[in-house]
């Protein structure tokens, strides 16, 4: 896993076709705008998880307490 410290305004590319750019919103948290092609799904993890997939291995952090 590739961690990187970004500053607002800059970006990362995966591939030649996906551009990710950061915008920090708080002390806490940021916002990501990405640029993929149109047909490229992309969801957040939580969406995600809440359709029934399982969580991908390899990720760093706790995940979200599971809904009872």
């Amino acid at each position: 896993m590739l961690f990187l410290q970004m500053k607002e305004g800059e970006y990362l590319t995966i591939g030649e076709e996906i551009i990710v750019q950061v915008f920090p919103d708080s002390s806490t948290t940021a916002r990501l705008a990405i640029k993929a092609p149109q047909e490229m799904t992309i969801l957040r993890g939580e969406v995600r998880e809440r359709s029934g997939a399982q969580r991908p291995k390899g990720l760093v952090g706790p995940a979200a307490a599971k809904p009872q």
